[in-house]
């Protein structure tokens, strides 16, 4: 199942409400969320003149496009995590949302059960159920 959680990005006056995987197999230095390119467009993420690296991904490796920064919060029924700056990237194909280690970490995010889906903020005994997957189709 993996844990998903429901989350805002931010970027300029353009925000939206979305659910994100809390992938800790995605390991950056920085915070880094991963934004498929429809919601990239939708937030109004310039994408002409995109620049590229290499990521490497689970024994291979991928091109990464690098978008920009972005703010993202955790949004729950009940409590909303403070705002962190992100870098925003994206992989052609890849359709949903992820949030790296760093990311994950910054917005104190506790993974119980990765399989379960349970998760609760750092600091907190609630334990709160994984969203469903959600996915951005072109």
């Amino acid at each position: 199942m993996g844990v998903r959680v429901r989350v805002a990005i931010r970027y300029k006056e353009n925000n939206v409400i979305t659910v994100a995987l809390v992938n800790s197999g995605y390991e950056s230095d920085i915070p880094e969320i991963h934004l498929p390119l429809s919601l990239a467009r939708k937030l109004g993420l310039p994408l002409e003149r995109l620049r590229a690296e290499r990521y490497r991904v689970v024994g291979s490796e991928t091109t990464t496009y690098i978008l920009g920064y972005v703010d993202v919060k955790v949004v729950t029924e009940d409590k909303e995590s403070e705002w962190v700056r992100a870098r925003a990237v994206s992989v052609p194909g890849e359709l949903e949302v992820l949030l790296s280690d760093a990311l994950i970490e910054k917005l104190n995010i506790n993974i119980v059960k990765p399989r379960s889906g349970l998760w609760r903020f750092i600091g907190e005994e609630k334990l709160r159920r994984s969203e469903e997957a959600e996915y951005w189709t072109e």
